[in-house]
């Protein structure tokens, strides 16, 4: 089945905004298949009419401004921060629990986000930065899994917190977290408070942590731990496609 010209024209469009110096007529016509040279022209000289292609100086075709704006009314509606904040609130009402957002920077935890439940005090303010320490919550994932394996630096740690938590306890959460990529502390560092928490990664690199914090009691009483699980976990996932997003790789 032959290609309409609408789908022949979007293609186009498609393949010139992954070449921000432009392609010539020859590389669209080979990229569309070689269709008539007639044809060619027909579809650049409606893309030029309507400004979503330009003509480079060079005899080149570029992105036009109509494309521009397009990107910008885009932006607006799925820029990756608005997304974030989505699946926060939407945490923070289906659980009633605290959700916070994370980053680190030389050494210390961010804050950058907070939706803070009223029974949760132990949550931190949006814009608050703290010293980073194992039991802060997120901080598993930010921290060199080579380190996580030292059994004196997560001594030194606890020593820091809490001695009568269980090193074993630690290590075991530790391992979860590192091979299912969602940390649930188990209550074991705030007394009455369970804390869950997913890393969010770009390009392979951890650069924003969700953290959830509810009571255990609440947790116990209503059975909801799994399904704040999958709803972290399909927080993590929707995110990190938007921070990942990428053109398909051609073969």
């Amino acid at each position: 089945m032959s290609e309409t010209t609408l789908l022949r024209a979007l293609k186009v469009v498609d393949e010139i905004s992954r070449h921000p110096e432009g392609l010539g007529f020859s590389a669209i016509r080979i990229f569309l298949g070689n269709p008539s040279p007639t044809t060619v022209n027909k579809i650049l000289k409606e893309l030029l009419g309507m400004d979503v292609l330009q003509k480079t100086s060079g005899k080149t075709y570029v992105l036009g401004t109509r494309a521009y704006f397009w990107g910008k009314a885009a932006a607006r509606s799925n820029d990756p921060m608005r997304v974030v904040r989505a699946h926060m609130r939407g945490l923070h009402e289906e659980f009633q629990a605290s959700v916070n957002l994370f980053t680190c920077s030389q050494g210390s935890l961010f804050c950058l986000e907070s939706f803070v439940a009223p029974h949760s005090p132990s949550m931190w303010s949006a814009g608050q930065s703290l010293a980073l320490s194992l039991p802060v919550v997120g901080s598993v994932f930010f921290h060199d899994p080579v380190q996580l394996r030292d059994e004196g630096f997560l001594q030194q740690e606890l020593a820091a917190h809490r001695e009568e938590i269980s090193l074993d306890d630690v290590k075991n959460m530790i391992r979860e977290a590192l091979q299912t990529r969602i940390q649930d502390d188990g209550g074991l560092f705030y007394p009455g408070m369970r804390r869950f928490a997913v890393p969010i990664r770009e390009q392979e690199r951890t650069v924003l942590v969700l953290g959830l914090g509810v009571l255990e009691a609440r947790l116990n009483r209503s059975e909801i731990r799994d399904r704040i699980v999958s709803g972290m976990v399909e927080a993590r996932e929707s995110i990190e496609q938007r921070f990942n997003h990428q053109y398909p790789e051609k073969d």
